[in-house]
């Protein structure tokens, strides 16, 4: 097996995709996988004196911060998002780097390159369980969306 050396991925070129499509204006994604543990202690290993456990369960969410815009759609706009949200459907999410390579987004949104050996996909089905719009005074309006995991998340490599 060659030996590759690490490359830095810069936040920008990481993006969630809902859909098929980038969450619009985004200026955050978060991605955490998270383990349930069930206590495992007992009188016969280690004298009972250290607590002991294994993960029992998985769960994953996302987050997405974003700043808000009431016209375009160039991505999953805060519209958008609302309209998937009352529908209480699962969506199709992906986390991974962006295809384009330009600094500025095309008129129909980022999307999203395909799995390869030098690169992963995070993909699953995810509820939005939160969408929330904030407008302080004298700043940008900005909105927030929270997914939950329906199911496994698998990471595609090809």
């Amino acid at each position: 097996m060659k030996i590759m050396a690490n490359k830095k991925i810069k936040g920008g070129d990481l993006m969630m995709f809902i859909g098929g499509k980038s969450i619009a204006l985004a200026t955050s994604h978060t991605l955490t996988i998270s383990g349930e543990t069930q206590d495992t202690s007992n009188k016969d290993e280690g004298g009972g004196k250290w607590a002991a456990s294994e993960v029992s369960n998985l769960s994953w969410s996302g987050q997405s911060e974003n700043l808000f815009s009431a016209t375009g759609n160039a991505g999953m706009t805060y519209e958008a998002l609302f309209d998937a949200m009352i529908k209480m459907e699962p969506v199709d999410m992906v986390f991974g780097l962006k295809k384009e390579t330009t600094d500025n987004v095309g008129d129909t949104g980022w999307t999203a390159t395909a799995g390869s050996a030098t690169n992963t996909q995070y993909i699953g089905k995810a509820a939005i369980t939160s969408l929330e719009l904030n407008a302080p005074n004298g700043e940008y309006a900005t909105f927030t969306v929270q997914f939950t995991g329906v199911g496994a998340l698998t990471a595609k490599k090809a």
